[in-house]
């Protein structure tokens, strides 16, 4: 359920935006003290856009594994654009794949550690020249080694191919680092971003 409602809150983030988009009208040329999404690198700059890659490194709380205890975790992405100019050509959007690996762990009265092994695909949009928002949707590898802290026979191992999915936001720090907050399943995750 939890899933499910992450998935059509998703959806309808992306359906607004592109609303905005249909409604956008040719923007002017950028103006001193003109709206911040109209100057280069805001929303609505239609100018031919070229993105960098990414590697990103993550600390979060993976809450779907609270059941077990309490969990942290971290990751790495690295992000690979394919669209540079995104499917919309009234916005500044971009689309690309992202992959990587996280490790969680969750401590209580079981220990379960985990590592995922996703690729996710990307929509962004870039609201400001420093600010962007995004979206992402795919699949992770995860492979989990249980065991129960009180009973010391009861263990095991799972392999299993799983959905990921999150919304998240990219503030540019300088030239080559962002800051990146991201909200999703399975986890909530904070981390910084270098563009290669």
């Amino acid at each position: 359920m939890r899933r499910m409602s992450f998935l059509v809150l998703s959806v309808a983030l992306m359906s607004s935006l592109v609303a905005l988009a249909d409604d956008a009208t040719a923007p002017p040329p950028p103006a001193e003290g003109g709206s911040v999404f109209r100057q280069p690198g805001g929303l609505l700059d239609r100018s031919p856009q070229r993105r960098s890659q990414e590697l990103s490194f993550f600390l979060g709380l993976p809450y779907d594994y609270f059941y077990y205890g309490f969990g942290v975790g971290v990751g790495a992405r690295y992000y690979i654009p394919i669209l540079h100019d995104g499917f919309i050509p009234a916005v500044n959007d971009e689309f690309g794949i992202e992959f990587g690996a996280d490790f969680t762990a969750a401590f209580g009265g079981y220990f379960l550690p985990v590592i995922d092994i996703p690729v996710e695909v990307m929509w962004n949009f870039h609201f400001t020249p420093k600010f962007s928002a995004y979206a992402k949707v795919g699949i992770a590898l995860e492979l989990s080694i249980y065991s129960n802290a009180y009973l010391t026979y009861s263990a095991g191992t799972h392999v299993g191919v799983i959905p990921v999915s999150g919304v998240g936001l990219h503030y540019k720090l300088s030239d080559s680092v962002n800051l990146r907050v991201e909200v999703g399943y399975p986890w909530v995750k904070v981390g910084l971003g270098f563009n290669l």
